[in-house]
């Protein structure tokens, strides 16, 4: 066997792989009903919930996984060829997808940082944390459009602070806003381990950098083949990189994975 037939084998194998992680997008968009957003009760979520409302733990997982599974369902979409006249064709390009993967896998995490610890207080803490997020992002948003909110950002703060009391957490710590790093960083530490922690942080970094156009990203994730050399002015062709585009797929889909399941843990009331 030659070398460019082992690189087909191993070209087809990583095609295979995306394909069939691709195919977990399905039972999730099923997954997607009213039914399947139904908080039980006497579930811990229940009880987050209760101590959050009207900021509930439940609706931010919600929409995390749904934007999630959102980016995912586009991947799919994205890459997969005519459904009735070349059904076996995937197109790719070369940084783009890397965004619908860095949208996925933030969101995935986000839900998995909701809910990972097993205290309640933590919980709803960083629930407020998140709320406190929102609500400061929102009013940078209207004071660059000229608009203003219905409420000052003051008042819906203070708002926070009397949840934050009533659940029993410190208010201080319920407005301090989280940062993209330590929620991927908890995701990764829920999945992995500690080593876990700077794998999913490196997922997330590459992702970002492609998404932002960084030279160091486009060249680690795709091949590249020199054209030409002159003056220290290289010309090079870059092709999408298949096996680094599955692996990455893969593992962004294990943690879109895992929120589902986290959720469906955490909305279990005890036996």
């Amino acid at each position: 066997m030659g070398v460019d037939s082992r690189e087909q084998d191993h070209e087809q194998a990583d095609l295979r792989t995306l394909r069939e992680v691709l195919a977990m997008v399905d039972p999730w968009l099923r997954r997607s009903g009213p039914d399947d957003c139904k908080v039980n009760g006497g579930s811990p979520l229940a009880g987050d919930d209760a101590k959050t409302d009207p900021f509930q733990v439940s609706h931010a997982v919600i929409s995390s996984i749904s934007v999630a599974v959102d980016h995912a369902h586009a991947l799919r979409r994205l890459t997969a060829g005519c459904e009735t006249c070349a059904p076996d064709e995937m197109t790719f390009l070369l940084n783009s997808y890397y965004s619908l993967l860095r949208g996925g896998l933030e969101n995935a995490a986000r839900a998995i940082w909701l809910l990972e610890s097993n205290t309640r207080p933590e919980r709803v803490t960083r629930r407020l944390q998140l709320q406190a997020d929102n609500i400061a992002n929102s009013d940078t948003a209207s004071r660059l459009f000229g608009t203003s909110m219905p409420r000052p950002k003051t008042v819906r703060e203070q708002r926070l602070k009397e949840i934050a009391l009533r659940a029993g957490v410190d208010p201080a710590a319920a407005l301090k806003r989280p940062t993209n790093k330590a929620v991927v960083e908890a995701a990764g530490r829920f999945v992995g381990g500690p080593a876990g922690v700077d794998h999913v942080h490196g997922l997330w970094r590459i992702c970002s950098g492609a998404a932002h156009g960084d030279t160091w990203a486009g060249l680690s994730l795709n091949e590249r083949e020199i054209i030409e050399q002159e003056d220290g002015v290289v010309l090079a062709k870059l092709t999408a990189g298949i096996h680094v585009l599955a692996v990455l797929t893969k593992e962004t889909f294990t943690l879109i994975d895992a929120a589902h399941r986290l959720f469906d843990l955490r909305n279990r009331p005890p036996h």
